[in-house]
């Protein structure tokens, strides 16, 4: 009867430190993410909440099945900005399909403004590169968040390092 009883609180024990864990990762704010600076770039719009998924869904042409979403907007001085769209996923096999499935898109699609595709794996993590309208564009997955960076040119690489190594810490 020890046993049974000692086995039942276990359970009950793993059951809700798994509840809170999913909880606190469910209610983390995506735009927490966004740091104020990032090596000269200045964070200069944050877009969360029902605003974020409604811009995410409007650059997809549809709806895209994600729990939250947040847009950075960087800014330096005589550059094209950047920005940085941060999506949360129900799980991470979901995750990582959207993202497969966007940049097979983003190849495919005979009127897509993408290309000279790349894919190659950093800090363990599969990132897929496309130029196009004269920035260059990272699409990869950390966990159940779905990263796309869009920068210019020469500054694309900095923000990539950033997000990859910092991109599922708080700042």
């Amino acid at each position: 009867m020890k046993q049974i009883i000692s086995m039942s609180l276990s359970l009950s024990v793993f059951v809700f430190l798994s509840a809170c864990s999913q909880q606190s990762e469910v209610q983390q704010n995506l735009g927490s993410l966004f740091p104020e600076h990032i090596d000269g770039w200045q964070l200069v719009e944050l877009v969360t909440g029902t605003k974020a998924l409604e811009q995410i869904n409007r650059l997809h042409g549809k709806n895209i099945i994600v729990q939250a979403g947040a847009i950075g907007t960087y800014q330096v001085t005589g550059k094209q900005p950047a920005m940085i769209w941060i999506s949360r996923s129900k799980t991470s096999d979901m995750t990582r399909e959207q993202a497969e499935v966007m940049a097979d898109r983003m190849v495919t699609n005979p009127h897509s403004p993408f290309h000279a595709p790349e894919t190659f794996v950093r800090n363990t993590v599969k990132v897929y590169k496309f130029l196009g309208m004269g920035q260059v564009h990272y699409v990869f997955c950390k966990g159940r968040l779905g990263f796309w960076i869009s920068a210019p040119l020469k500054d694309g690489e900095k923000l990539l390092r950033y997000f990859l190594k910092k991109g599922t810490q708080k700042s």
